[in-house]
């Protein structure tokens, strides 16, 4: 069974708390209807991802939902990639308030799960899984795709856990 890669968009893709434009990243605007959103996005990140689509099925786990395929995924030359939904944003006691609909989405499925917002509550709640926190002031680095690669080859990323209640 292949591991799923969750991308988060806001952070990972988009690094919206960057002071200016990181190197590498070029300034978009998006329209849609009355909208218009300003993103930063690195092109090399579309390459990234797309080789590591040979290794990892891509999910979409941005509140971005569906507009990521729509708005977002073109711009870095990805496919369509299914799309984690959120129904709310039910407060939790600790961590990431996406960790619950997560685990309903991944099930068994061994991921990984690129966010800036988890960190040592998801680690406990997902032992198995790699949860890569990334700094929205930097988006991902070389490191992070380097981890990625590593984490995948390793045996245990290809087989299905129990899950954590």
């Amino acid at each position: 069974m292949r591991p799923l890669l969750l991308l988060d968009f806001d952070g990972p893709l988009n690094p919206h708390r960057a002071d200016g434009v990181p190197p590498g990243y070029e300034r978009h605007e998006i329209t849609e209807g009355a909208k218009t959103w300003r993103v930063l996005l690195n092109p090399v990140h579309g390459v990234q991802l797309n080789a590591l689509a040979d290794s990892f099925d891509l999910v979409w786990a941005s509140s971005w939902e569906h507009g990521a395929n729509r708005l977002l995924g073109p711009l870095l030359g990805l496919p369509e990639l299914p799309t984690i939904l959120w129904p709310d944003r039910a407060p939790v006691r600790r961590g990431s308030w996406k960790a619950p609909y997560v685990a309903d989405w991944v099930g068994d499925r061994p991921f990984a799960w690129v966010d800036d917002e988890v960190g040592e509550s998801e680690r406990a709640r997902f032992p198995q899984a790699l949860i890569l926190p990334v700094d929205a002031r930097a988006g991902l680095t070389d490191q992070h795709f380097a981890v990625l690669r590593e984490w995948v080859r390793k045996p245990f990323a290809h087989k299905a856990f129990p899950r954590d209640s």
